[in-house]
């Protein structure tokens, strides 16, 4: 009897490669990924290739790859990545900065947050290409275009963000700092810095994202150097040109993967002790 107990207890090895498979949720997403790629580059060759797409508006997938790796072996094209993403880190560095400090003054004054969030909340709306025609008039095609646009996208949905994660501090937390007498500079570092960190660094996520946008687009339309200026150049040469297009267009998807996704591991490891990402980390072992 002991030995049929023993031998019902013992796991079939039939099984266990379905189990292995299951517990790897990360592969499963990664595989099903890869198979909607490619099922995305299939359907393009078959439409371009049987002409259901116009030959002068869609170039074939195999053209279209053949580019885009022949355009990463030269030196210009890394030089062109390069110009757009000092525009892009400039802007970053300067609109976050601002953000961060403007919004940490803001968030600690209820006077200040009660007489500026209106002003804010609707400046935050202004789409970047509003101002664009200003910006050129102002600073025609240099690198201070991109800086400003890109600063100027930046800075107002980063600022709300940290506006109100200064002011979301838990009230048991504020209380129990009040407590301990822990007050002044040391309050902001060690209680109010914490409840915001998540919120910063949400802002600079989204806005990281956003800001590769508006720096494309004063590229294409202002002119200024980078992947944009590149476009441009490559629409203007005709159709001969069109898989030169469509290779800087996946370029700047392929860059702008990589900084989301950059942003958002530094996200995770700056914040592991933080709820929502041990949160996160559960939901993606289910």
């Amino acid at each position: 009897m002991a030995l049929g107990t023993e031998a019902r207890r013992l796991p079939s090895r039939g099984a266990a490669p379905g189990r292995g498979w299951r517990a790897m949720p990360g592969a499963r997403a990664l595989l099903a990924r890869l198979v909607v790629v490619a099922a995305v580059l299939g359907l393009w060759q078959l439409l371009t290739a049987t002409h259901a797409l116009s030959a002068t508006a869609f170039p074939t997938m195999t053209s279209t790859i053949s580019t885009l790796g022949a355009q990463l072996r030269t030196a210009a094209c890394w030089t062109t990545i390069g110009e757009t993403l000092e525009g892009w880190g400039a802007g970053i560095a300067l609109g976050g900065v601002a953000a961060i400090v403007i919004g940490a003054a803001i968030g600690l004054s209820r006077f200040a947050y009660r007489s500026t969030i209106p002003v804010i909340e609707f400046l935050k709306t202004v789409p970047v290409v509003a101002i664009l025609p200003l910006a050129i008039v102002l600073y025609g095609t240099r690198f201070s275009l991109k800086l400003f646009l890109v600063s100027f996208g930046v800075f107002f949905p980063l600022v709300i963000q940290v506006v109100y994660g200064v002011r979301s501090v838990d009230p048991t937390v504020a209380d129990t700092a009040a407590s301990l007498q822990v007050k002044g500079v040391r309050r902001f570092f060690v209680v109010v810095l914490p409840s915001a960190a998540p919120f910063v660094a949400t802002g600079l996520r989204i806005g990281a994202a956003s800001a590769l946008v508006i720096e494309i687009i004063c590229e294409l339309i202002g002119g200024a150097a980078g992947l944009g200026l590149r476009i441009l150049d490559a629409e203007n040469a005709g159709v001969s040109a069109l898989p030169v297009i469509y290779a800087y267009v996946l370029i700047s998807g392929l860059v702008g993967i990589v900084l989301t996704g950059t942003f958002t591991l530094l996200e995770k490891r700056a914040l592991h002790w933080h709820e929502s990402q041990r949160h996160l980390g559960a939901a993606a072992a289910r």
